[in-house]
């Protein structure tokens, strides 16, 4: 017999909702954001989906972010560099 217990000391907290990012109409001309996670490999699978988006999208612009190491989170002014000039944000695990 299999037993589950709950830790919790009540019910679970109400998850917060927050709408989606406006998504553009299309990639011609846009800036491309990277986010690699800091793991050996991210940048170089996200520098190749960049170049697949660039040649069949017409992707004008990039800006490439890589985090520290995998278990932190992306540094505040690199998530604001990224918000304020790039249409689409592409992230990726590398091993």
């Amino acid at each position: 017999m299999t037993r589950i217990l709950d830790p919790t000391l009540g019910p679970a907290p109400a998850v917060a909702t927050v709408p989606r990012a406006p998504r553009p109409a299309a990639l011609t001309g846009v800036t491309l954001g990277l986010l690699a996670n800091g793991k050996s490999n991210g940048m170089a699978l996200l520098d190749r989906i960049a170049e697949h988006l660039r040649a069949r999208h017409g992707v004008a612009r990039i800006v490439r972010v890589a985090k520290a190491n995998a278990s932190a989170p992306v540094p505040e002014e690199d998530a604001e560099r990224l918000a304020k000039h790039c249409a689409v944000v592409v992230t990726a695990v590398g091993d």
